[in-house]
């Protein structure tokens, strides 16, 4: 069975979707047949953790130092093949500073995050609608299911401006992208990633991202499904990786 840790701890700002957001994530795994886990404890994250064989770790709207920095847990996990999945402000972790309103460029206190991901959080403007555009080339590839997007849309949400840009990285696969001229405050250029994946370590770990999810609407059901649809999409990718890999062993 795959085993899920649905990681919730915020230190810093405090996202009110986070609720909705883990709800939603573990009806979702439980739904798949597998055994999901809500904390916000952070010696589930450390060396000597409480939980062992964790498949899937999915950090959402994280703040703070969620973690002790020090801990090897999470590139052991990495290292063993097991699949790392970030919503929203997971990226905004371990900042060297704080501010609610996010407009202030931050820098990140430990590597981890960008060694996971490819990127970490710098800054978002307010919140405001803009144009997504999905490149179905790599979507469908990950998920069938994803088809259904349009290849662009109107979305309302948060868009976060990162301190690297992950589609210089041979390695990562975007899925969606933002449109900088259909909003203001955006700063990655032509090519503003908001969803990708990449496999990671010796073993080809599955690391994904959802950048989008700012709003408990996008899990209660009451809004826009499109975050839904990414985020199960990296979910299947995730936790599938660990069933194959089971069964070949």
């Amino acid at each position: 069975m795959v085993k899920v840790l649905i990681f919730t701890k915020m230190l810093d700002y405090q996202h009110s979707s986070t609720a909705a957001a883990a709800a939603w994530l573990l009806q979702s795994v439980n739904s798949r047949g597998w055994e999901g886990i809500v904390t916000d404890d952070s010696a589930f994250l450390e060396d000597n953790s409480p939980l062992e064989d964790i498949d899937v770790v999915i950090l959402v709207n994280n703040s703070g130092q969620i973690f002790d920095p020090a801990s090897s847990y999470l590139k052991d996990h990495i290292s063993k093949g097991r699949a790392v999945l970030g919503i929203h402000a997971a990226l905004a972790t371990f900042l060297n500073g704080t501010d609610a309103s996010g407009l202030t460029h931050m820098q990140p206190t430990t590597p981890i995050i960008q060694e996971t991901f490819r990127a970490h959080f710098l800054n978002h403007p307010v919140v405001q609608e803009a144009t997504v555009t999905i490149d179905h080339s790599v979507a469908d590839a990950l998920s069938a299911d994803l088809a259904s997007l349009p290849a662009s849309f109107q979305h309302t949400d948060e868009y976060f401006n990162f301190t690297s840009n992950p589609c210089e990285d041979a390695d990562v696969k975007v899925l969606a992208y933002v449109d900088e001229s259909t909003y203001e405050g955006g700063l990655m250029g032509a090519k503003h990633p908001l969803c990708w994946h990449l496999s990671a370590g010796p073993k080809n770990a599955k690391i994904f991202y959802c950048a989008l999810g700012h709003f408990s609407h996008f899990y209660n059901g009451l809004g826009s499904n499109v975050v839904q649809k990414l985020i199960n999409a990296g979910l299947n990718h995730c936790g599938t990786a660990r069933e194959e890999s089971a069964e070949k062993n």
